[in-house]
């Protein structure tokens, strides 16, 4: 029996992972963060949408230590969120330091506790500027939780990391949605974190783009 922890933040990429381990997964669990985003208003989704996926546990969990640092936009309220695309010659000031390599972790922890053998990420690199969307990120996150897994020395499993958006724009994951039939309004997706969504930060813009055919 093949079971997942998807993370999901609220969004339209985590929410398509997160209909698309329906239909590949017996056993879906999901897990989301709280860890001082200004967006904070994304958990209200998530809870929505784990609802309606009807998943078999829904984790919330606090990470304080981000409260500490500043630099980051979507942390540092002192530091305003950006208007228009993301830059192209580097990282955006959006970027939280190690974010995914903290969730995939924490996420693991769960996974080897529960002996869930996939961690379901929705990252994809292709017009994404974040460097733990990448390919090599995800390769070396898997190694290090097989790596350190009770689990998986126990029974010589492996603990998967599903990323199947690797390759794909946002465009490509808002078809798969589409066909899926996710429910897109229940989404959210704004850096501000206001209700209704800025609709001029980098978030939103590709938002608007990727759904704008559908």
């Amino acid at each position: 029996m093949k079971s997942v922890l998807v993370l999901l933040s609220g969004g339209m990429d985590s929410a398509t992972l997160l209909w698309l381990s329906k239909k590949e997964f017996d056993k879906i669990y999901a897990i989301s963060f709280d860890y001082g985003q200004r967006h904070r208003v994304e958990i209200k989704y998530a809870k929505d949408l784990a609802k309606m996926a009807q998943v078999e546990e829904h984790f919330i969990v606090e990470v304080p230590h981000y409260s500490v640092l500043k630099g980051s936009a979507l942390l540092d309220q002192e530091a305003s969120i950006p208007k228009g695309e993301y830059p192209q010659e580097e990282p955006p000031i959006t970027t939280v330091p190690m974010r995914n390599l903290t969730f995939i972790s924490i996420a693991a922890s769960f996974a080897d506790t529960l002996e869930i053998d996939h961690i379901g990420i929705g990252v994809h690199a292709l017009d994404s500027p974040y460097p733990d969307c990448r390919p090599e990120f995800i390769t070396s996150a898997e190694a290090a939780v097989n790596a350190s897994s009770i689990f998986v020395a126990k029974t010589k499993k492996r603990i998967h990391i599903y990323a199947p958006f690797l390759g794909m724009s946002k465009r490509d994951i808002a078809l798969i949605g589409r066909d899926l039939g996710v429910p897109f309004e229940k989404t959210y997706s704004c850096y501000v974190g206001t209700e209704p969504p800025c609709g001029e930060c980098a978030a939103c813009l590709q938002r608007k783009q990727a759904l704008s055919f559908l």
